[in-house]
């Protein structure tokens, strides 16, 4: 390679890492006012709250997980890499989920099959401060259920050891799984606990929920955006 091939490579690195991070400031701008108008507006005009599913926010979060989708998609071909196409099929999921409520229903389902209210009643007898429903714990097992499958799907395909690249990505998504679980599960969880402990925080912990979810799945596609220039 020449140095003015090398040269022309190193702009075009530069000026592709400009417009990731362009991209990334955009997406968190337009989380912060999707976010902000849930707070001002969410209770008068529903169009505008995050809990809406048919909301803008929710619609921003599709496009969000589509885009992570296909940029995976991308990468497993360009690579060779199957992991990737195993990430993809997870956000694919996820879209799917957030557009057909797939862990609500699933939930649901799981209530009656597992008569998870006789388990509710004995949990609420000895946790009545730590306030569960059965549909926490239908759901519950749904979100433990998925995260086995991911486990053992990684473990089928992670990345031999001269794929560095392709290793530390993963890690990085993982990283990223385990962070987007703590608002997507963890905080659903508080969002009902405090019905019984703070009544008054209810609002404030779904928006931290809602909210971290959306600010989490931009830092994903930036990330993936970014991973593109160096594919």
């Amino acid at each position: 390679m020449s140095a003015n091939e090398v040269l022309q490579r190193n702009s075009w690195r530069r000026q592709s890492k400009a417009l990731v991070f362009g991209l990334l400031a955009l997406l968190l701008t337009v989380d912060l006012v999707l976010i902000g108008l849930h707070v001002l507006s969410g209770r008068d005009d529903w169009t505008w709250s995050m809990e809406n599913d048919a909301g803008y926010a929710e619609r921003f979060q599709h496009l969000k997980w589509c885009a992570a989708a296909l940029m995976l998609l991308f990468l497993s071909i360009r690579r060779r890499a199957v992991v990737y196409a195993a990430w993809a099929l997870l956000f694919a999921y996820f879209a799917v989920d957030d557009s057909q409520r797939l862990h609500e229903r699933m939930g649901s389902w799981l209530v009656g099959v597992l008569d998870l209210r006789s388990f509710e009643d004995i949990y609420l007898e000895h946790f009545p401060y730590f306030y569960l429903r059965a549909q926490e714990f239908g759901e519950l097992i749904v979100a433990a259920s998925l995260g086995v499958v991911v486990v053992a799907v990684l473990f089928l395909v992670w990345p031999g050891p001269d794929a560095i690249r392709d290793r530390t990505v993963t890690k990085r998504l993982v990283a990223w799984l385990v962070l987007f679980a703590v608002f997507a599960v963890g905080f659903d969880m508080l969002h009902t606990m405090v019905w019984e402990i703070h009544p008054p925080a209810i609002e404030l912990i779904g928006a931290i929920e809602d909210g971290g979810e959306m600010i989490c799945a931009s830092l994903l596609v930036g990330g993936l955006a970014l991973e593109l220039t160096r594919a």
